[in-house]
């Protein structure tokens, strides 16, 4: 069983089944539908995609999230609770992270590329 395998299976289970919308998704819950150790994930994400469980939920959050900032129909928290993320703070610093832009940065940024754009 090699890493990249691993990897590509982990992301089409997160693509498919949209694991990472479960605000209460842990790493053992993970484990358990994979069948895979918990140890074994951690290792093979911190070493083949440089990050920790969490950074790698939060990124699919984040992609989950970014099509809905900009449809601007919802509020902040109301995005961040629905792509699983508990707490609106925590959706910021990871959005930013994710970004380099809060959420509000990223939907003025889109928003004046399509602008220009039509």
């Amino acid at each position: 069983f090699d890493y990249d395998a691993f990897v590509k299976i982990t992301n089409d289970i997160m693509e498919k089944e949209k694991l990472y919308l479960d605000s209460n998704l842990t790493l053992q819950k993970l484990s358990n539908y994979v069948a895979i150790s918990p140890n074994y994930i951690s290792q093979t994400l911190n070493e083949t995609l440089s990050m920790n469980f969490f950074d790698f939920i939060n990124k699919w959050r984040i992609e989950a999230a970014k099509p809905k900032i900009l449809a601007n129909q919802d509020t902040v928290l109301d995005v961040a609770l629905e792509v699983g993320f508990n707490a609106r703070s925590s959706f910021y610093k990871a959005f930013k992270q994710e970004t380099g832009k809060t959420p509000s940065e990223f939907r003025k940024q889109y928003s004046s590329i399509l602008i220009t754009n039509n």
